[in-house]
């Protein structure tokens, strides 16, 4: 059995067959029976340390957790740490301790490459719950994995993304639909925000078209599945931001999925979403076929079990255990 630590840290090394093999890895576990699936990290502790807010990452990563047979530990922020207080404990030195409690580590941080600073230092695997603007590897791929299960292979799709493609979860998400060659990926940019270089640089590597739209109604129209982050967001090289009166303010209408403009393009266009939402996705829209985006938590958490299964599991448990 190889000693080697499998870190978590970032979707760019990955190719199309590492991509596929977590696919079928996330399907796998999915389908395994309740009690065979528990036996898999029996035993084992997973330690989440989150120095920003989550709703869905952390309690996904730790609900993978459980239903593989893992223990969970961890904090929720930093602020209940010796990080957040008279001693500041730097990340590093957080890091190493909590590799010497559980068995991997479950990290977000306001920092870009923090991941893989943690990852020098840990002497257990790593995983990237998002850092800063730079990347949100199991958000990708979960999220992507979704768009494989509506439009099957994604060769001659066109894809939209709504919003800032800065923010990890679209970077990210970017660099995984480049190694799968789509027809086309699509942006709808936050106003005063443009597709970073490194994602036109890797779509154009892999041959994939991309473009820019200004209104939702044509990103519909254009686009066989659309995933939006809306256009209000903290910033995330910060531990946290709280809303003020000016951030409250409503989505403009070009940037908006509602009900109407769903009825005028007259396509039944796969809408994601990673969530929270505000007002970019109109709550007229839940009840209708196109709103996948409570399906996608569920998918992301077994994604999430995939990469935990991955970094712990050995081969041999895994050939075993997941057919």
């Amino acid at each position: 059995m190889s000693t080697e630590i499998r870190h978590f840290t970032s979707v760019r090394s990955m190719d199309r067959k590492a991509i596929r093999r977590m696919f079928d890895l996330a399907a796998g576990i999915r389908a395994l029976p309740a009690a065979e699936r528990s036996t898999l990290l029996e035993g084992r502790v997973v330690v989440s340390a989150f120095y920003q807010p989550s709703t869905r990452t952390r309690t996904a990563f730790e609900s993978a957790a459980l239903r593989l047979g893992a223990a969970c530990t961890g904090f929720a922020e930093a602020s209940s740490t010796r990080a957040g207080d008279f001693y500041q404990e730097t990340l590093e030195d957080v890091v190493a301790n909590l590799g010497m409690l559980g068995d991997a580590v479950v990290l977000r941080h306001f920092e870009s490459g923090a991941a893989a600073r943690a990852a020098v230092v840990s002497p257990v695997p790593v995983i990237n719950a998002g850092d800063g603007y730079n990347e949100h590897p199991s958000q990708a791929l979960g999220d992507v994995w979704t768009m494989w299960q509506l439009l099957g292979d994604l060769a001659g799709t066109s894809i939209g993304l709504l919003g800032n493609a800065n923010v990890r979860s679209l970077h990210s998400i970017t660099f995984v639909l480049a190694k799968l060659r789509p027809a086309e990926v699509v942006f709808l940019p936050e106003p005063g925000t443009s597709v970073p270089e490194d994602s036109r640089l890797a779509l154009e590597a892999a041959g994939v078209r991309w473009s820019t739209v200004d209104d939702v109604e044509d990103l519909l129209t254009r686009c066989d599945l659309v995933e939006t982050i809306g256009t209000r967001h903290p910033d995330h090289s910060t531990a946290q931001q709280l809303a003020n009166a000016a951030d409250v303010s409503t989505t403009p209408e070009r940037f908006r999925i509602d009900a109407a403009v769903l009825k005028r393009v007259n396509r039944e266009v796969p809408i994601l979403h990673p969530g929270p939402r505000t007002d970019e996705v109109s709550t007229d829209v839940d009840g209708l076929p196109v709103a996948h985006y409570l399906p996608q938590v569920r998918h992301g958490m077994w994604m999430k079990a995939a990469m935990l299964a991955s970094c712990l599991c050995t081969p041999e448990q895994l050939a075993v255990g997941i057919r």
